[in-house]
């Protein structure tokens, strides 16, 4: 069974802060008496922002992010749960496990919320960049053209993605870079770049994506832009979550 939950109009929009993001009206009843018929339930959500699930959701076979799909929507969602494509997008957002855990973003500033709740992790249900798909990849050999970055130059990052299921498909491959040691409060890592990579069952592929000088900048003291003299990591992976990176150190002169 396909079931369709998310947001009211009336609770979405510029005014429109609500003090709980969990779903609204019938619709957790609603979820609870579908699961207890024992069918396969694929959840389907159509929301403007992160919605907290509950325990009969989070069981589903699978869970189908649509946002706010537009006219076609419709028809993009029935060829997606039908198996005519291959979903490949990631998350543009994080979604927590608990409304308490906010801001739970993925660029959170070094240090400053601590690690867990004394109560709840801080890990989100799913992370930014998260996104699965009817086959499986694999991340291997991550390398960097050189271990240095000289003053203007260009960082080039190499991986080998391996599709290690039985359906053709593509992958989001992300690059996140963390400066190791900072002369400011920064963020742990940001995103800074991506590509698509199509790869058939079985297929493996190196991929390459070039970061500017400038993927390394922070904002100094003075407001200024710069790339401070030091180590940074360069993580690539199919999410931001820290288990799903591999990493390698970059020294930038």
């Amino acid at each position: 069974m396909v079931a369709v939950v998310g947001d009211h109009l009336k609770f979405i929009g510029e005014g429109q802060s609500t003090a709980t993001l969990e779903l609204q009206g019938g619709q957790v009843a609603l979820l609870d008496a579908l699961e207890k018929t024992g069918k396969p339930m694929i959840l389907v959500l159509v929301n403007s922002k992160p919605l907290v699930l509950p325990a009969s959701a989070k069981r589903a076979a699978a869970i189908l992010e649509g946002f706010n799909p537009g006219m076609e929507g419709g028809r993009a969602i029935a060829e997606a749960v039908f198996g005519q494509l291959n979903p490949s997008g990631k998350l543009t957002i994080s979604v927590p496990v608990h409304v308490g855990q906010q801001p739970v973003f993925y660029s959170q500033v070094r240090g400053q919320h601590g690690d867990r709740y004394a109560d709840l992790t801080q890990e989100p249900l799913f992370p930014f960049g998260h996104g699965l798909s009817y086959t499986r990849y694999r991340y291997s050999n991550l390398r960097l053209a050189s271990a240095s970055l000289p003053r203007g130059g260009t960082a080039t990052v190499s991986v080998d993605v391996e599709n290690t299921g039985a359906r053709a498909g593509d992958e989001i491959v992300q690059v996140y870079v963390s400066d190791v040691v900072t002369s400011v409060t920064w963020v742990n890592k940001a995103l800074k770049g991506f590509t698509r990579v199509h790869l058939e069952p079985g297929e493996k592929k190196t991929v390459q994506i070039a970061l500017p000088y400038e993927a390394f900048q922070i904002v100094d003291a003075e407001g200024r832009g710069v790339v401070e003299p030091g180590d940074f990591e360069v993580l690539v992976g199919p999410s931001s979550r820290d288990r799903d990176l591999l990493k390698a150190t970059l020294r930038a002169e």
